[in-house]
């Protein structure tokens, strides 16, 4: 049983040493995902400050909600960019702690959105689980929040706003989903066949 053990934790070793190995061969945004998280929340919400004008019937402008909009968003990426860092080294499962602060992007009428990124990032991120399943919950989180989106939308937009905020949907649950993923340290130590003696080969 102890040679098992330590033969699971080797190959946790070794894993961490191939995701060392992956990260720095990788590009600059791989290499990088803190400040590729950061970018890709700011640029998100961005795009999301542009849609939201785009869909109000009264399109009005205030310094402060676009500051949180992107501001939040920017922050979220930040800290999803740290948790899939966290992640992909193998180190545990407190990486699953930066997941809350996605909550940030709750505010006002962004509440609307949680409950379908949270459970759409069950659904993509919960690799294990039969695709059937995994891609009915990333489906209705999705078609439920839109079709409200699109009934309160002006009908001379409403293609053109349904599909933009479909892309957005899809951008947010593929990144919650890194807070739902299967633990790459997780080996168990049962199904890892116990090394052999040094003189085994004879």
């Amino acid at each position: 049983m102890r040679r098992r053990i330590m033969a699971g934790r080797g190959a946790g070793d070794a894993g961490n040493e191939d995701a060392n190995a992956c990260l720095a061969r990788g590009t600059f945004w791989v290499r990088h995902p803190i400040w590729t998280g950061a970018i890709a929340g700011c640029l998100w919400g961005v795009l999301m400050r542009l849609w939201m004008r785009y869909i109000a019937t009264r399109p009005e402008f205030s310094w402060s909600g676009t500051g949180y909009i992107i501001g939040a968003s920017t922050l979220v990426g930040l800290c999803l960019g740290v948790a899939w860092w966290r992640w992909r080294l193998g180190r545990g499962n407190w990486w699953r702690l930066w997941g809350p602060v996605m909550l940030l992007l709750g505010v006002g009428a962004g509440a609307i959105m949680i409950p379908a990124v949270l459970l759409g990032g069950l659904g993509w991120g919960r690799t294990g689980w039969p695709r059937w399943l995994r891609l009915s919950l990333v489906a209705a989180s999705m078609g439920a929040v839109t079709a409200v989106v699109a009934g309160d939308t002006r009908a001379d937009r409403r293609v053109i706003a349904t599909l933009v905020f479909l892309a957005l949907l899809t951008v947010e649950i593929w990144a919650a989903s890194v807070i739902f993923r299967p633990s790459r340290s997780a080996v168990p130590a049962a199904d890892i066949p116990a090394p052999l003696p040094a003189d085994a080969g004879g």
